[in-house]
């Protein structure tokens, strides 16, 4: 039975590689495979089309095990939780004193608990150094009481926390493999890496990943009556009163196979249909927050009114949002992802990824050929789209975008390096 950790002869979803580093701490296994078997049954790949028209296939089964975790610290636990998914670290204390220091995680300025300050889910935090940012799959913490997720006892800021790592986690899928300088750097950020470290070689068991995809025409979306979507395994107390699901465009690599005419297009491009990959739920929910989406048309200047509308291809508006509605949403954006405009602006790809939980909608964005995933309040995905959408226009759309939020520009991006390091 795919799944099982019978020891004789039977197929395990997930094995923990001896003797170099050490077995998952005691009750963690069940949880990490959980998350492994849902993200296995979602697409191996799939096409999406970027705001420059191109084509490309990315490998998202990562993004998958991450959401549900990231979305049980989050909004579930209220950040005091058990598992990390993709913290962000500094190396360069570790190379600055020649493996002395501990690499440091970067820390948010939110204090969502009065005094401590939380991880940050930037991927690209200011500060990271080309050849010095690593983010290893899953942390899991001594005490999930503590927000603090290093073995390091000083955070970049020069402030004073306890050691507080359990178990370094990185998880293998098929076809992953260690990245130039990553096997080492886990090591250094896990410190005594025979006992804090754990690397675990995933099966495909079930042959999910084996499955010859066949070209289909785009189905109609999805409902919640149908029994046949992945849920996304979220685990709280009190549990979550109903289900919640991975939306339909991960699917698609299995339904349509390479059709390059099939590449899911952003959820913001209305001329490629990019809202036609969700569920008839989310679907509802982006026709009565984010009209505009439905109509082919651009974002223009309305610099009288201080505005930005979207205009469809008869010049007729459709929607508009003030420039006071745009600042706003936006430091709502940063202040839940600490995400900055350097890295609004390497955006080249985003959907919806998971149906959209109550208080909760999961984004999974694609940032200089890097998969990364974006928690919001529902209401910020359409502010979220609308901003993709006007820096796709180009660059005096970017720059006018840029001075209504009150961005100061300068100086070159760090994003496009880091990405590539």
């Amino acid at each position: 039975m795919g799944g099982s950790l019978q020891p004789a002869g039977a197929c395990e979803t997930i094995k923990e590689r001896v003797p170099e580093y050490a077995y998952l701490p005691p009750g963690t296994k069940g949880y990490l495979r959980e998350k492994v078997e849902k993200a296995l049954k979602t697409a191996k790949y799939v096409s999406v089309r970027l705001r420059d028209g191109s084509i490309v296939y990315r490998l998202l089964m990562q993004s998958a095990m991450s959401v549900p975790m990231m979305v049980e610290e989050e909004f579930e636990w209220k950040w005091l939780f058990k598992y990390k998914a993709e913290v962000s670290f500094d190396m360069m204390p570790f190379f600055a004193t020649g493996g002395v220091a501990a690499p440091i995680p970067f820390l948010s300025n939110e204090k969502p608990h009065g005094t401590e300050r939380r991880r940050s889910r930037n991927p690209f935090p200011p500060g990271a150094k080309v050849g010095a940012l690593r983010r290893p799959d899953v942390i899991i913490v001594e005490s999930e009481a503590i927000l603090w997720p290093g073995r390091g006892t000083v955070d970049r800021e020069g402030g004073h926390h306890a050691n507080n790592m359990l178990r370094l986690v990185e998880v293998k899928f098929p076809g992953d493999n260690w990245g130039p300088g990553q096997e080492e750097a886990y090591r250094a950020i896990s410190g005594d890496f025979k006992n804090r470290m754990t690397v675990i070689d995933v099966t495909d068991c079930n042959g999910d990943l084996q499955k010859i995809p066949k070209p289909a025409p785009i189905p109609a979306p999805k409902t919640n009556d149908e029994k046949d979507r992945q849920t996304v395994p979220i685990r709280s107390v009190p549990a979550v009163p109903h289900h919640v699901w991975y939306e339909d465009w991960w699917q698609k690599a299995h339904e349509f196979g390479e059709e390059v005419e099939h590449a899911v297009a952003p959820v913001w491009d209305a001329v490629h249909r990019g809202y036609s990959y969700v569920s008839a739920e989310t679907s509802a929910f982006l026709h009565q927050h984010a009209a505009w989406m439905f109509t082919a048309g651009q974002w223009v200047a309305d610099k009288a009114h201080s505005a930005w509308v979207w205009v469809d291809e008869k010049g007729h508006e459709i929607f508009r949002y003030t420039a006071a509605q745009l600042k706003a949403g936006w430091e709502a954006i940063v202040q839940m992802t600490d995400m900055t405009w350097d890295v609004l602006t390497h955006i080249d790809w985003a959907q919806v990824g998971v149906t959209l939980l109550k208080g909760a909608a999961i984004a999974v964005a694609i940032v200089v050929g890097v998969a990364i995933v974006i928690l919001l309040l529902p209401e910020l995905i359409a502010i979220f789209a609308a901003l993709c959408a006007i820096i796709a226009a180009g660059a005096e759309a970017a720059a006018g975008l840029a001075a209504a939020l009150g961005v100061v520009l300068g100086g070159g991006s760090a994003v496009a390096a880091l990405a590539a390091s």
